[in-house]
């Protein structure tokens, strides 16, 4: 297990059973508590189970209920920011707080290999389709527009039909990015299927660590904050996805440092159509 044990238990919880979930929110809701409990109260406090804190714990890669809480102690002695937000001011301040935690938390979650190992692919691919449905479609439009900006075109894809004859129509060489902040979102899974059945290679964005998305795809890029039916398109949401495209274009253009001069070509040519 990682630092980052906050930010992984976020990702992760919106695909756990009930009763580990119940759990991870409780710990989530309140650390500082759990540092303080037995596996009794902990059990008591998320309406669960000894048996299920104990396989909570080891789902999480620890040998048992002690084991955990002194990760979780070590983190919050060092990580202020995993903390309980407490209580702002107004909805701006919380917007703000929530954000930084966001993309710290992301910043924890993204494994610079990945990220390297994604800008090959992209940097190599005869075409990139980007695919996001919704809220998704704004984070799906923005890497297409970053990646011309560098002189990498690329098709944000917001149709699902579209979308689904691209997928059927890729082959190798292709990258398929594909956009969900659930990842059980019924036409992304299917489109990743189907563009890795024809070969292409399918890069997964989301806010969950387990799901239908990220297992139909060959490399998964986690954002922070996952969303819930409620908060669709959450600010918070958005903006830890936003980091990783951010990542993948400066990776881009680390490895590829000529990418630069067409930043510059493409910045000159628009420099008209301001006033």
């Amino acid at each position: 297990m990682t630092h980052a044990l906050i930010a992984s238990l976020r990702a992760a919880a919106g695909d756990m059973t009930p009763a580990l979930a119940r759990v991870a929110d409780t710990v989530l809701a309140q650390p500082d508590t759990t540092l303080r409990q037995s596996i009794t109260e902990l059990a008591e406090a998320s309406a669960s189970s000894e048996a299920s804190v104990m396989r909570f714990c080891r789902d999480q890669g620890f040998t048992g209920f002690q084991d955990f809480k002194l990760a979780l102690a070590k983190e919050l002695a060092t990580d202020e920011r995993a903390r309980d937000i407490g209580s702002p001011t107004d909805d701006i301040q919380r917007l703000v707080e929530t954000a930084i935690i966001s993309l710290r938390e992301t910043e924890q979650l993204i494994v610079r290999e990945d990220i390297a190992k994604a800008a090959r692919q992209l940097l190599a691919a005869t075409v990139v389709d980007c695919f996001g449905i919704a809220a998704s479609g704004v984070t799906a439009q923005y890497l297409a527009y970053k990646m011309t900006r560098i002189g990498k075109l690329s098709r944000a894809l917001g149709d699902a039909h579209l979308a689904v004859m691209a997928a059927g129509t890729a082959q190798p060489g292709t990258v398929q990015v594909v956009i969900s902040s659930s990842g059980s979102t019924v036409d992304a899974v299917r489109i990743a299927e189907l563009a890795r059945s024809k070969g292409a290679f399918v890069i997964g964005i989301s806010n969950r660590s387990k799901s239908p998305l990220i297992a139909a795809c060959d490399l998964a890029l986690i954002a922070s904050w996952p969303e819930t039916p409620l908060t669709g398109g959450a600010f918070p949401s958005k903006i830890s996805q936003l980091l990783i495209v951010d990542a993948l274009v400066a990776e881009m253009t680390r490895q590829d440092p000529g990418r630069l001069v067409l930043l510059s070509r493409t910045a000159e040519v628009v420099s008209d159509r301001s006033f």
